[in-house]
């Protein structure tokens, strides 16, 4: 089996492509240029972990974060002030993940998930 991207591997129970030389070439050459891992992703049809593997595999050092100081600060100051990370997530146009990481980078705790005493639905 094979698609766009290169042959296709048999018996998983997940679709598992093997870009082509070709293909990991230009993810390596956007990686290099500083393209976006999301983009890469999006680009080659495959997950984001994927694109940092093959880049990590090939010597590339891992990158800072893909957001800036000031969105990282700003999403843990909204945190702080009691909203959730999926609120702040969609305010910011960001993900969870990178709220999180940005609450815990400026000194801050993640609370529990769940309700909250005291805030009604």
């Amino acid at each position: 089996m094979e698609d766009s991207r290169g042959p296709m591997r048999k018996n998983s129970s997940q679709s598992q492509t093997r870009l082509s030389a070709s293909n990991r070439e230009q993810l390596l050459a956007g990686y290099a240029e500083g393209v976006s891992v999301r983009e890469l992703s999006a680009r080659f049809n495959i997950h984001r972990a994927t694109v940092r593997e093959i880049a990590r595999r090939a010597g590339h050092p891992s990158r800072a974060p893909e957001h800036s100081e000031q969105v990282r600060g700003e999403a843990a100051r909204l945190y702080a002030e009691g909203f959730t990370l999926s609120q702040v997530a969609a305010q910011l146009g960001i993900g969870d993940e990178s709220v999180r990481s940005a609450v815990l980078a400026h000194g801050g705790t993640v609370r529990p998930k769940g309700r909250h005493p005291g805030r009604s639905a």
